[in-house]
C-alpha cells in the first residue's frame, strides 16, 4: 500500500490502466485458447451439405470421404465426386444447381473444415478406422445431421480417454504417436 500512496494521481491512473489492459489480454488470451480448434464451419459452408439426406440413402461416409481407409486425411469430396450421383439425381433443386454450378465453372466447392487439428498433432484416419474406430466416436452422429457441425472438442483429453480404452494403451500413450 505504501508504494500506492506515494504515487501521484497520475501515477495511479496510469498503473490501474496498465493493470486494466493486462487482465483484459489474459481474458482475451484464454477465450483464444479454450475456443480454439473450434469450428463454425456449419454456418461459413458454401452449400448446405445435408449428411442427413445421404445417410438415410445408404450412402456410407467413405464412399464421399474415400482417404480414411488409404491416408491420414479423410478427403473433403470433390465437385466432380459429387456431380457423378447429381448430373441425374434432384437435378431441380436449387442446392444441386449451385452445385452443378461450381461444376460447370471447374472451380472446386470452398468448403471450410470442421474439425482440424493443430500443426503439432500428427492423426491418422487410416489406422484409425483398420483399428474399428467409428466415425460417429470422433464426429458424433454425422448421419442425423443436415450440415456438419463439431460436437467433440478434438483436445489431447479426448483422445488419451479414448486410447486408455484400447488393448494396446501403453503403446498409444507413447507421444510421438501423435506429436511428431
Amino acid at each position: 500500500m505504501r508504494i500506492i500512496s506515494g504515487l501521484s494521481s497520475r501515477q495511479r491512473l496510469l498503473a490501474g490502466a496498465v493493470v486494466v489492459g493486462g487482465l483484459v489480454l489474459i481474458v482475451a488470451a484464454a477465450a483464444l485458447l479454450v475456443t480454439s480448434g473450434r469450428s463454425d464451419a456449419a454456418s461459413e459452408q458454401p452449400l448446405a451439405f445435408n449428411h442427413e439426406i445421404h445417410a438415410q440413402k445408404g450412402i456410407q461416409c467413405q464412399f464421399c470421404h474415400y482417404g480414411v481407409t488409404k491416408s491420414p486425411s479423410a478427403v473433403i469430396p470433390s465437385v466432380e465426386l459429387c456431380m457423378g450421383c447429381h448430373q441425374n439425381i434432384r437435378t431441380d433443386s436449387e442446392i444441386i444447381q449451385e452445385l452443378a454450378g461450381y461444376w460447370e465453372r471447374q472451380e472446386p466447392i470452398p468448403w471450410k473444415r470442421v474439425y482440424e487439428q493443430p500443426s503439432y498433432v500428427y492423426f491418422n484416419h487410416r489406422s484409425h478406422i483398420a483399428s474399428g474406430v467409428t466415425c460417429g466416436a470422433c464426429h458424433g452422429d454425422v448421419a442425423s445431421m443436415t450440415v456438419a457441425h463439431q460436437v467433440v472438442e478434438h483436445n489431447m483429453g479426448f483422445c488419451l480417454d479414448c486410447h486408455a480404452e484400447q488393448e494396446n494403451k501403453e503403446a498409444l500413450y507413447d507421444c510421438a504417436v501423435c506429436h511428431r
